[in-house]
């Protein structure tokens, strides 16, 4: 259901870049008069991805997916169809009128926006804090670790005030109330009832931004230890704050990464920081959780290789050996870059510099060789010790539900740990329910509508060959089934009463899944028959759409027949037989 009217949905397509948005996404290569790429809705290691920008279309020849820029920032974002409308308009200068709808959609909008803009706000009072009077100690901590003042404005660092209500107090003043603060992870619910008091309170405040440059959320680092409170404390999940679907710095290291190829993966906030001040820019980091399958998503099409740099503690070696089954099903090389003892990333550029950091990752081990590594280290050479070995093996390959993964990565542990392979065989099926590794349904995506067969099969005709649409358009309203595809007929049959022609870019449907796929399809496939050839192609489908609609009302009108008799209504029995003996045969 749009909230906007068709003109300007058309007009922010229209405006929009497609190339320049995917690209932010996805590396594209010039293939022709179109761009290609590794496409970021499922894995694969050969591009089918394609992007044309003249018809301000994309679509994966692997995974069917498709539609113009709406769509894609919906599937790439998460965001509803009004949001992604609303997020393209900002981004390509489009005015957008009040929605023709206010609904609950609307209220939801609303509500994320208010959400957005309270984080900002609170991102600006924490910095003005870190720069005032009372920042003097957090700026001495900083200094400490050796960032600079333009280091911690690049990354917006700020601070929270020791005080209960700092700033609650300077959210009310702008007009936001206790519940979008709430909503938003910035204040907490005290003992007595409406009274809310700040979750961050004297700490150095790092903000955490999404991928299209929004505050999301905070994380929040102690200044000293202090007995009883924990050293770091996160915002908690908000409609807007998802922590597996985010990468701490990936907006800043996003144009980096494709030109690098590579990502160093840290654990911590500082980590970063220190080495995006050593000069490193190609790195992003977890929030403070185990690495997901969407934290990699956003970096599949951008690099090919992820190079994990965790402390050398057991925690870190632990997390390490953990991402190798989601490398895997992302199909991203990974390799494990293991510090001297004592050292972590931040500890380890601060002593030795950048130029000693890429010199170690040229000695980084594979991770199927470091996950090896680490199996040995943990079991004994005993029976025992062999066979939870195993065992473990076999769970992790069980992990990896891409058939041909699974087999190279069960071949290469068997052989590297001396076991036989049938021991790290399939040794049992997916329990109903549990969940698989591999990239989970579309963001943004909703159930697939079912469209009529040969009602889709038709709409992809005259989106080929745009000549035959006239009979199609002018014929088969009657005709046309109430699925996903009618709201696309009705589009299609107006646009060519007004303008006597239609064109693919007319068929953006950025609603629908399988509609969406269905036209960019048909954008890019090739004209095969003559046009004699087509026109008959475009009678039998209409044809063959006329009788499936006259058996399916067929069919309606006989049970409507039946529950008339039943209740004794002899005239609206007649009524319903006179209008089934009409049908044509």
């Amino acid at each position: 259901m749009s909230y906007y009217p068709q003109d300007k949905i058309d007009e922010v397509n229209e405006a929009a870049d497609l190339v320049e948005l995917v690209s932010h996404y996805v590396s594209l290569k010039r293939a022709g008069a179109a761009y290609k790429g590794l496409c970021p809705f499922h894995s694969e290691k050969t591009p089918s991805f394609v992007v044309t920008p003249h018809r301000r279309m994309f679509h994966c020849f692997g995974c069917g997916v498709g539609g113009g820029p709406i769509r894609f920032l919906m599937m790439i974002s998460g965001q509803s169809f009004p949001e992604a409308v609303e997020e393209l308009a900002r981004r390509y200068g489009v005015e957008l009128p009040a929605p023709e709808k206010s609904d609950r959609p609307r209220e939801n909008r609303e509500n994320r926006a208010a959400l957005h803009e309270a984080l900002q706000k609170s991102a600006d009072y924490y910095e003005k804090n870190l720069w005032g009077p009372e920042g003097g100690a957090a700026r001495a901590y900083l200094g400490g670790r050796g960032l600079s003042q333009r280091q911690a404005r690049e990354f917006k660092l700020g601070l929270s005030l020791p005080g209960w209500e700092g700033l609650r107090r300077c959210l009310a003043a702008q007009g936001f109330g206790d519940q979008v603060m709430l909503e938003a992870g910035l204040i907490k619910p005290g003992r007595e009832k409406g009274h809310f008091y700040d979750l961050f309170r004297d700490r150095l405040m790092v903000p955490i931004v999404g991928p299209e440059g929004r505050v999301a959320g905070f994380g929040g680092r102690l200044l000293a230890d202090q007995e009883g409170r924990p050293k770091y404390i996160n915002s908690p999940e908000t409609p807007v704050y998802k922590k597996e679907r985010l990468l701490f710095g990936f907006h800043r290291a996003r144009p980096f990464l494709r030109s690098a190829g590579l990502v160093f993966l840290v654990e911590g906030y500082f980590d970063l920081i220190s080495l995006v001040a050593a000069g490193i820019n190609e790195v992003v980091a977890p929030l403070g959780t185990a690495l997901t399958a969407r934290q990699l998503g956003l970096l599949r099409g951008q690099v090919r290789e992820v190079m994990l740099l965790f402390d050398s503690d057991e925690a870190g070696q632990r997390a390490a050996a953990r991402a190798l089954p989601l490398l895997l099903n992302a199909e991203l090389d990974g390799r494990v870059l293991v510090l001297p003892q004592g050292h972590d990333p931040d500890s380890f550029v601060r002593e030795f510099g950048a130029e000693a950091l890429f010199e170690a990752a040229t000695q980084a081990m594979d991770i199927v060789d470091f996950q090896v590594a680490h199996l040995r280290r943990s079991h004994p050479d005993s029976p025992a010790g062999q066979a939870r070995m195993a065992r473990e093996a076999r769970e992790l390959v069980a992990l990896v539900p891409d058939s041909v993964n699974s087999r190279l990565l069960r071949r290469r542990l068997a052989r590297l740990l001396g076991l036989d392979e049938e021991l790290l065989g399939a040794f049992r099926k997916e329990r109903a329910g549990e969940r698989r590794l591999t990239h989970e349904r579309r963001p943004g995506a909703r159930p697939a509508q079912s469209c009529d067969q040969q009602a889709g099969q038709l709409l992809r005709h005259i989106l080929i060959y745009p000549e035959t649409a006239g009979p199609v358009l002018g014929e088969m309203a009657a005709w046309w089934p109430d699925d996903a595809s009618r709201p696309l007929f009705e589009r299609l049959k107006k646009v060519y009463e007004e303008r006597g022609r239609i064109e693919p870019q007319d068929a953006l449907d950025d609603e629908s899944d399988e509609i969406a796929a269905l036209v960019s399809g048909a954008a890019l496939s090739e004209r095969e028959n003559s046009p004699e050839e087509a026109a008959a192609v475009a009678g039998e489908y209409m044809g063959r759409l006329r009788q499936n609609r006259v058996r399916q009302r067929r069919g309606e009108l006989t049970a409507a027949v039946r529950r008339a008799e039943a209740r004794g209504d002899q005239a609206e029995a007649l009524r319903l037989l006179k209008e089934k003996i009409s049908l044509p045969q």
